[in-house]
């Protein structure tokens, strides 16, 4: 029986400084493609906040919230003067009728494409 040690789910490939490097750079390469990839910049037509916001769907919709867009939104600032958590609130219906606008008037794609469009792919 061989012993355990050195086993690891992930292993770190320390003994193989090549693929190593190849399996940072895809794991970055994976990360700003799902974190950014597709991702529009879209301002609030209420508050002119501006966040990242992609389509994937007919009813998926992605929103990155920045410090500054939180702090702008009045939406959020109600919600903070009511006591309560402004991360429960699930979108500010006045962001979502800008992201509404921004798809009818061809802003923001209805569904990001198949490929992906930053080019990380």
């Amino acid at each position: 029986m061989t012993p355990a040690s050195g086993w690891a789910k992930a292993p770190d490939y320390a003994a193989d400084p090549d693929r190593l490097a190849a399996l940072t750079s895809a794991t970055a390469r994976d990360r700003r493609h799902y974190l950014c990839g597709g991702m529009r910049e879209i301002e609030c037509r209420a508050c002119h906040s501006t966040l990242l916001v992609k389509k994937t769907g007919p009813h998926q919709t992605s929103v990155q919230w920045n410090a500054a867009a939180r702090a702008q939104c009045p939406e959020f600032d109600q919600v903070r003067r009511d006591g309560g958590n402004p991360a429960m609130l699930p979108t500010c219906p006045r962001l979502s009728a800008s992201i509404d606008h921004a798809v009818a008037e061809g802003i923001l794609p209805r569904e990001s494409p198949a490929a992906d469009p930053d080019g990380y792919w």
